[in-house]
């Protein structure tokens, strides 16, 4: 529901939009959690998944489960309901693990990237920081260290999206710049 000073979510009537919110494989990530509770609790009507991370806890899982229909968490999905869930998804909002930015990345699908941070000791060291902002500075995706902006970024994607043609296209040509250089590389050897 849309509290004093937030919009209602941008796709008003029956239209749901398909989110797929996901932790990663090696920690639960509570500020995640916490991203895709203040998502469900302003867009109700939206279809929401939750891959939490193993070992996810109470503190890393949105307080609003029972009460969001069409919220569905799990600490872990086998991996072939991951790639259906993953194919639904019209936005994926992720951890900076390169697993979930390279397939995001390859198969064109809008993402948004939230990295744990090693201050807030989500993860060992801040790599994650590091390989969010090299993908935003030249793909152009979304990275956020807030949570606010970004729930704001989610319920407006519709005119926030990237354009995900463009940025498979981008590594189409970097991979063939790429394997233009190393096969020189390896000629000249």
């Amino acid at each position: 529901m849309a509290g004093a000073g937030n919009p209602p979510c941008a796709l008003p009537g029956p239209f749901a939009m398909n989110v797929l919110f996901t932790a990663g494989t090696q920690f639960p990530f509570a500020r995640m959690a916490r991203v895709v509770e203040r998502v469900a609790e302003r867009c109700p009507e939206w279809r929401l998944v939750f891959q939490a991370g193993p070992g996810a806890s109470d503190s890393a899982l949105p307080g609003c489960t029972t009460a969001h229909a069409n919220l569905n968490v799990a600490p872990m999905f086998p991996q072939e309901e991951f790639e259906a869930l993953f194919q639904q998804a019209e936005l994926v909002v992720t951890h900076a693990g390169m697993g979930n930015l390279l397939l995001c990345l390859e198969r064109a699908k809008p993402f948004f990237m939230l990295p744990r941070l090693a201050s807030l000791r989500e993860h060992r060291n801040d790599h994650q920081r590091d390989t969010a902002e090299a993908i935003s500075e030249r793909y152009g995706v979304p990275v956020f260290f807030e949570l606010e902006p970004l729930v704001e970024a989610i319920i407006c994607v519709p005119k926030e999206a990237p354009p995900a043609l463009v940025l498979r296209e981008a590594i189409e040509r970097e991979r063939r710049a790429f394997a233009k250089r190393l096969n020189s590389l390896v000629e000249s050897l």
